[in-house]
């Protein structure tokens, strides 16, 4: 569920477009089960184009 969410949000964990707000929990306790489970939120980031 956390690795669909960050999918779908391109990585970002807080604020009004983040995955912790899809997933209904507060920012800090969604960055912690992304450390507990191993989680690297930064290969669901997409590249910009310059």
């Amino acid at each position: 569920m956390i690795e669909a969410a960050l999918t779908q949000c391109y990585g970002r964990v807080s604020g009004p477009s983040g995955a912790a707000t899809k997933l209904g929990l507060p920012a800090r306790t969604l960055d912690s089960k992304i450390k507990r489970f191993k989680i690297n939120k930064y290969r669901f980031k997409v590249p910009r184009a310059n």
